[in-house]
């Protein structure tokens, strides 16, 4: 079996299980990530390959990567909960925050969101760097994701953030450090779950409970933090590190979608003197 996790010293690849050859993205849930929280409403099933999010007015459920990482390529296959989702919220991102920390101390995080609703679905992406976030932009996607699985990926590299669905870049965030804008540097991990938010998206009618997530491909392109040496996340032996920039077929795609799917940006709602990034865009 092809293990895609990568280690800032060795590059992990087992090609064989049982001398049967598996492709990567078959990799077994256990491989890479174990359950965060939700008990029995965390269902694995197929041989690992799959994973159910459960949601009911008793507990969510979620998991966690068994690694930190300095930089990466991750991504997911997920498919949605397809009733009246008012009030629920379905994620696949990357965080700072250890585990069972409060959420709102300053912290990294890189987040794919659904926002559910009666029959609508708002995917949210927001960046924290070192502070409390408020970077969302919000889409309404060309197609309904609660009728299939679709690839949610996050590029993380010390040049930009890139935000894909199904290859197309939807966000890109620039390190623009160097004109005093915040990016995510610390050592990040992954987390899927699914939770409800009454405060923000309104009552959820748990008479459509439970309300299932679904997850596929569990495998892991990232290079393993160790505090003694980051800078080897940086290196260009990791293919990742390589990506600098949007090819130009991917910067038109990138525009179509910000010009016919993007319902909400931070930079014109928000007060853009609170993110020089804004001013820079």
């Amino acid at each position: 079996m092809i293990v895609s996790f990568q280690s800032s010293f060795v590059f992990i690849s087992i090609s064989f299980l049982a001398s049967q050859y598996v492709s990567a993205d078959e990799v077994s849930f256990y491989q890479n990530y174990y359950q965060k929280y939700g008990g029995d409403h965390l269902i694995v099933t197929d041989q690992g390959k799959e994973v159910c999010l459960v949601l009911d007015q008793y507990t969510g459920s979620g998991f966690i990567s068994n690694q930190n990482f300095g930089s990466g390529d991750f991504s997911i296959n997920l498919k949605i909960p397809n009733k009246n989702t008012t009030g629920v919220i379905t994620t696949f991102y990357l965080t700072s925050l250890p585990v069972n920390e409060n959420p709102g101390i300053p912290h990294d995080e890189v987040d794919f969101e659904f926002l559910g609703g009666d029959n609508k679905y708002t995917l949210s992406t927001n960046i924290f760097a070192n502070d409390g976030g408020s970077r969302e932009q919000q889409f309404n996607l060309e197609f309904d994701p609660t009728a299939d699985f679709h690839t949610y990926r996050i590029l993380w590299n010390q040049y930009h953030i890139v935000f894909f669905v199904d290859d197309v870049p939807i966000r890109v965030f620039k390190n623009n450090t160097n004109n005093g804008v915040n990016y995510p540097s610390n050592k990040m991990h992954i987390e899927a779950t699914i939770w409800n938010d009454t405060n923000w998206l309104g009552e959820v009618d748990w008479s459509q409970a439970p309300f299932r997530a679904y997850y596929r491909e569990f495998s892991i392109n990232g290079c393993q933090y160790q505090e003694s040496n980051l800078q080897d996340c940086y290196s260009n032996n990791y293919y990742w590190n390589t990506i600098t920039s949007l090819t130009p077929d991917q910067i038109q795609k990138y525009e179509d979608v910000k010009a016919d799917q993007m319902t909400y940006n931070y930079c014109v709602q928000n007060n853009t003197r609170d993110f020089p990034e804004c001013m820079l865009n």
